[in-house]
């Protein structure tokens, strides 16, 4: 079967076109609220946000794939091995976590 994600677009005038995360009703279990934040459009809309306005405001699709390209090499690629601690998970929103912590963007 088909599951349609209906993503919804805002424009921020300072950080540029973002996603709206979908909400949760707040007094929701444990694990309905992991599968929640978990599920793609959660996901998607949280990583999309993470996007500076240069990115997601690019005028042509070639044009956003380069700015994305660029964007994305700031951040190491470093795999969970196992037997290794790791300073986190690898994604993308982890790691845009980490160094806006350290100042480093």
């Amino acid at each position: 079967y088909q599951r349609r994600v209906r993503a919804r677009f805002y424009h921020h005038e300072r950080l540029g076109i973002r996603a709206e995360v979908p909400s949760l009703y707040i007094g929701a279990q444990k694990s309905i609220s992991n599968k929640y934040f978990n599920s793609f459009g959660v996901r998607a809309a949280r990583l999309w946000n993470t996007l500076p306005r240069e990115v997601n405001t690019a005028e042509t699709l070639d044009m956003f794939k380069v700015l994305l390209g660029r964007w994305l090499d700031q951040y190491p690629d470093n795999p969970p091995v196992k037997g290794y601690r790791t300073q986190n998970g690898n994604s993308i929103l982890d790691w845009v976590l980490v160094i806006r912590v350290k100042g480093d963007v």
